[in-house]
């Protein structure tokens, strides 16, 4: 018999598009990956990602928004869903740009990531190694 590994939602949620809920929901998924053992090493990059997810929906997108943090064996899986039909890419570095290194960051700190279309928009997700 093959054994399966389940995959375990630890954080579920809808937010609107607003720079306050950034801080917040921070605080909460450090609690809720510290409280599972991740390293600090691995809960710090897991929330860069996040933050840099979530700050491109709030900057470009401007739509309501899901995410959604699991677990699945050793991986830890971040999905951000929203309402804009566009694609995420890749920004050539410019090191006079104030700002536009966000999925640089995120390419750089999770071992693959990509973007599935959805008929009302778009999820945006990455993994981690944890």
């Amino acid at each position: 018999m093959v054994g399966t590994v389940r995959a375990e939602a630890l954080v579920s949620t809808s937010l609107e598009p607003e720079a306050a809920v950034a801080a917040p929901l921070r605080h909460r998924i450090r609690a809720v990956l510290t409280g599972r053992g991740l390293q600090p090493d691995a809960v710090d990059d897991a929330l860069l990602v996040v933050e840099e997810l979530v700050a491109n929906v709030v900057d470009h997108a401007r739509t309501r928004f899901a995410l959604v943090v699991r677990m699945t064996g050793n991986v830890l899986r971040i999905e951000v869903r929203d309402g804009d039909p566009g694609t995420p890419h890749i920004q050539p570095v410019d090191p006079h740009a104030a700002r536009g290194r966000g999925l640089q960051v995120v390419d750089s700190l999770s071992q693959r990531w990509g973007c599935e279309r959805h008929r009302d928009g778009k999820t945006v997700w990455a993994e981690l190694p944890v």
